[in-house]
């Protein structure tokens, strides 16, 4: 007589041809095979596309719990803090590879012009301010000057590429943070490369509306070339100049905008098109203004930065080592300023994009 599935005998022989047990984790959309007689273990190997239960604060105004959470922008820069303070050890390595891209270029682009100029005193009269000496070293080598667009393109493009990877699998950090700090480098490095395709897909689509900003760029600067000729005062460029650039910067403030939350959206959806991504990325701006106000304000805070840098670059003394290290700082303080604003977007993103219909329904 043939014994049923899951008496006390069954534990005693071997198991051989029983179908594996395929258990859910409540935490991870993911299902995990597991063989019978082994413990479960979830499954840490990609990020998964389910959120944890938005978070609310004392400025949420939702009528009732089955509406999305409105969070303030003190709720955006929260999580911006949180993410920095719970994660230092992975902002700090990010930050180190992009200093080492940009230190690689530097340094053969250094190289090369040591070889090439370094016993041409007129080459030394360039690098101590003469700008016209400095132009006929360069362009009285030409094979130079190819080699180093050459260089300064590839490092521009391996620094373009790696940063994919990185915001993939910093957004998949935030977004389902491991429960353990040995996890992160491997949840980061599963995120990145589950992503990478998906973003750069998202980067090729972002080019249609960029065009629209060249196309306001163009439009707005055909009257500035004849307002430099013809102006008498500096007064009479201001409004040449904001017709030239504010439209511009405008619309690069809104498709920007919607970029970064279309990022984030890919993340949080495996499968979901670039392209409705980004159409879902609009839908989010529209729908939360508060997305533009927190990139704006991250905008001013570049911008403050850098102006203050190079305020103060003419005054600085210590020689060459105080400039680097005043620039690293700089440097710096806009990546994590960038960091926070990603962590921001995610927590206005879990809380404001709903999960596409097809995976709600389907």
């Amino acid at each position: 007589m043939r014994k049923k599935w899951g008496t006390d005998d069954d534990d005693d022989k071997p198991a051989t041809g029983d179908p594996p047990t395929i258990e859910l984790d409540e935490n991870d959309s993911g299902v995990t095979e597991v063989p019978r007689g082994k413990p479960f273990q979830a499954d840490r190997t990609r990020p998964a596309p389910t959120l944890p239960p938005a978070t609310f604060d004392g400025s949420s105004s939702q009528a009732s719990g089955s509406m999305a959470a409105r969070p303030s922008l003190f709720t955006l820069g929260r999580a911006a803090a949180r993410a920095l303070r719970r994660f230092p050890g992975l902002v700090g390595s990010l930050y180190l590879a992009q200093v080492g891209i940009s230190a690689a270029g530097a340094g053969l682009m250094a190289l090369l012009l040591s070889d090439a100029f370094a016993r041409r005193p007129v080459f030394d009269r360039g690098l101590d301010g003469d700008l016209s000496a400095l132009a006929t070293s360069v362009l009285g080598a030409p094979g130079v000057l190819s080699a180093l667009t050459v260089i300064a393109s590839g490092a521009v493009l391996l620094y373009w590429l790696v940063s994919i990877f990185m915001t993939g699998g910093l957004i998949a950090v935030l977004l389902d943070p491991p429960d353990r700090r040995r996890e992160v480098a491997r949840w980061f490095g599963a995120g990145g490369a589950a992503n990478f395709f998906p973003i750069l897909r998202l980067a090729l689509w972002s080019l249609l509306p960029y065009a629209a900003v060249l196309i306001a760029f163009s439009l707005g600067s055909r009257g500035l070339q004849t307002a430099l000729e013809n102006a008498i005062t500096p007064g009479d460029l201001v409004t040449p100049i904001a017709f030239a650039f504010g439209p511009p910067l405008l619309l690069h403030w809104i498709i920007g905008t919607a970029v970064d939350y279309a990022r984030v959206d890919l993340v949080r959806h495996p499968g979901m098109s670039s392209l409705r991504a980004l159409l879902r990325g609009f839908t989010l701006i529209v729908a939360r203004p508060i997305a533009l106000v927190h990139t704006g304000l991250y905008g001013l805070f570049f911008l403050a930065v850098t102006a203050g840098y190079a305020w103060l670059s003419g005054s600085l003394a210590g020689g060459l080592l105080v400039t680097v290290l005043v620039r690293q700082l700089v440097t710096l303080l806009r990546f994590l300023a960038h960091v926070g604003l990603i962590a921001g977007q995610v927590e206005l993103s879990c809380s404001a994009l709903l999960a596409p219909l097809r995976r709600r329904f389907g």
